[in-house]
């Protein structure tokens, strides 16, 4: 290892852990909105998308049952 280096590899770790956790949450958030129109990090990211309903999604998350689920 070096002696000169300014940051250790767990702080450059940890900061490359945070950074991609905070983006993790970015986009979860995205994911769960109800908005057509989503704009992110001031026009970097722009998106138009077709929501769901709220019946639509009912049936996206009926569970399926152990019998005649696919092996």
């Amino acid at each position: 290892m070096q002696e000169n280096m300014p940051f250790s590899e767990s702080f450059v770790l940890g900061i490359i852990g945070a950074i991609g956790g905070l983006i993790s949450l970015v986009f979860a958030s995205l994911r769960k909105s109800r908005c057509n129109r989503i704009n992110c990090c001031c026009g970097f990211f722009t998106c138009n998308r077709d929501v769901m309903d709220a019946e639509e999604m009912a049936i996206d998350a009926k569970p399926i049952s152990p019998k005649h689920a696919q092996v």
